[in-house]
C-alpha cells in the first residue's frame, strides 16, 4: 500500500516549508508514499536507489530530484546509508513559480515525463545549498524564506547548467567569483582571491586566462568595480570610502580605473544612477 504523506504532519504552527536531513540504511527506513505536498532532496553522501514511479533509479552524491505531489517514491541504500537533504513545502507554491519564472517551461517539476526531473551536480553546489538550507532552519519557515530558498536553488541549477556548457570554468573558480565580494578581501587583493579558491596564485592565474583570457589582475578590477558600481548606486557612502573599501589607496587611481571601466567618473555614476524616474 502506498502511504500518502501530508504537509501538516511535519509543519508546526503557521510554519509553510520544512527541512530535514537523513540517513537512510535499507529501503524499510522509509515506506512508499507521495504527498500532498512538492519536495525538492539531493544527496550530500553515499549510494543507493530511487523508487520512484515503479522504477529503480540510481543515485550518488550530487544528485539533485523535483518531486511531484502525484509521484509515488522511497529510498533503498546499501549498509553504509544515503545520506538525503529535503525540502518540502505547499503544491501551490508551484503554481505561483510557474506564472512567475517558468511559463514557458515544461522542466523542473513541470515536465510532463514519467521520472521526475533529476539531475546531476557538482558537489560544490550542493553543498551551497545545503549550507544556505541549514540557514534557513534558524528562521521563521515563512513563505519569504521558502520563496528565497527556492529562487537560491533554482539559481544554482542554472549555474550548473552554465559550467557544463562552459567546461573551462572549474567550480571552485565560478564560486570564488560568486564569493569575491568584500572589503576584507578586496583589501587582499589576489591572495584573498587565491585563499578563497584554496589554489596558489600562479595556478589561479593561469586557470583565469584559460577561462576568460584575461589576468587575475584583470577579473579581480572587474569585481571591485562591480562592487564600487553597487555601491555608489545603492548608498550614501562617501567616494573615500568606496575607494578604501574596494581595496584602492590612492583616490587618483581609484578614479581613473573606474572611469576605465564605466566610461564615467564615479561620482557621475553616482549622479545617473541615483536619479529617480
Amino acid at each position: 500500500m502506498t502511504k500518502r504523506f501530508l504537509l501538516k504532519d511535519f509543519i508546526t504552527g503557521d510554519d509553510c516549508f520544512h527541512i530535514a536531513r537523513v540517513t537512510i540504511h535499507s529501503r524499510y527506513d522509509l515506506s512508499l508514499h507521495s504527498h500532498d505536498y512538492a519536495e525538492i532532496f539531493w544527496i550530500e553522501n553515499g549510494t543507493g536507489f530511487h523508487i520512484i514511479n515503479g522504477q529503480k533509479v540510481p543515485l550518488k552524491p550530487g544528485h539533485l530530484v523535483m518531486i511531484r505531489p502525484e509521484d509515488e517514491h522511497t529510498f533503498s541504500s546499501t549498509s553504509a546509508g544515503l545520506t538525503v537533504m529535503n525540502l518540502a513545502f505547499p503544491a501551490d507554491t508551484l503554481e505561483y513559480f510557474r506564472e512567475r519564472y517558468f511559463q514557458e517551461y515544461s522542466s523542473y517539476f513541470w515536465t510532463g515525463t514519467p521520472l521526475p526531473y533529476h539531475v546531476l551536480m557538482d558537489m560544490a553546489l550542493i553543498r551551497r545549498i545545503s549550507q544556505k538550507s541549514e540557514k534557513t532552519w534558524k528562521y521563521k519557515r515563512s513563505k519569504f524564506y521558502l520563496d528565497t530558498l527556492l529562487l537560491f536553488i533554482f539559481g544554482l541549477i542554472a549555474a550548473n547548467k552554465d559550467l557544463l556548457l562552459d567546461s573551462q570554468v572549474p567550480v571552485w573558480l565560478y564560486n570564488a567569483i560568486q564569493d569575491y565580494t568584500t572589503p576584507e578581501l578586496f583589501k587582499q587583493g589576489a591572495n584573498g582571491f587565491a585563499a578563497l579558491c584554496e589554489k596558489n596564485i600562479d595556478h589561479v592565474n593561469r586557470v583565469v586566462r584559460a577561462a576568460y583570457n584575461k589576468t587575475l589582475s584583470d577579473l579581480i578590477t572587474e569585481l571591485r568595480m562591480s562592487f564600487a558600481a553597487k555601491q555608489l548606486s545603492m548608498t550614501n557612502n562617501p567616494i573615500k570610502v568606496i575607494c578604501n573599501d574596494c581595496g584602492f589607496t590612492n583616490l587618483g587611481h581609484f578614479y581613473k580605473t573606474f572611469k576605465q571601466a564605466f566610461n564615467q567618473t564615479p561620482t557621475a555614476y553616482r549622479e545617473t544612477n541615483q536619479t529617480i524616474v
